[in-house]
């Protein structure tokens, strides 16, 4: 394994990050576009855990998407 032998990434892991995306309605007034809410979580936490009211899941940003 090349990266385990390396010494400049002994301590080192990997760690998924999984991304996903939700449309919802942000407001009204937002005119001709929808606002499609980014999420990130780590891939290596238990799915109970990834629920957003347990804090595993964090809003990364809103993607406008024109209608």
């Amino acid at each position: 394994d090349i990266i385990a032998e390396d010494p400049d990434t002994h301590g080192s892991f990997l760690v998924a990050v999984i991304a996903g995306s939700d449309k919802t309605t942000v407001s009204v007034g937002t005119g001709n576009i929808e606002y499609h809410p980014i999420y990130i979580s780590i891939g290596n936490i238990h799915n109970n855990t990834r629920r957003a009211h347990r804090n595993g899941v964090v809003l990364l940003g809103f993607l406008p998407i024109p209608k």
